[in-house]
């Protein structure tokens, strides 16, 4: 329903310059993160790929995916929150 939503937005030049909508998206992210001191180090974490509490929790469940285990290669980006993935890639030999 939401990216049908979208779509119609974008259809209707409802939806301006994306560059700003996504900015305006990562500053509220942002935002709930410290407010809710759910955000880790590296603070603060504006303009980054914050780390979160959280992150190695959500590794060991990404590992359990049938898409992690069916996967050859998998894309991984170097952000602190992604190391847990990264060391199981690497430990899976992917």
């Amino acid at each position: 329903e939401h990216a049908q939503r979208v779509k119609e937005a974008e259809e209707q030049g409802q939806t301006g310059d994306r560059g700003a909508w996504k900015w305006a998206i990562r500053e509220r992210i942002w935002n709930y993160l410290e407010e809710n001191d759910i955000a880790a180090f590296p603070r603060p974490v504006h303009h980054r790929i914050p780390n979160f509490v959280g992150a190695e929790l959500t590794a060991a469940r990404i590992v359990e995916l049938p898409e992690w285990k069916a996967a050859k290669i998998v894309k991984i980006n170097p952000d602190t929150p992604q190391k847990p993935v990264r060391v199981a890639a690497m430990k899976e030999g992917k």
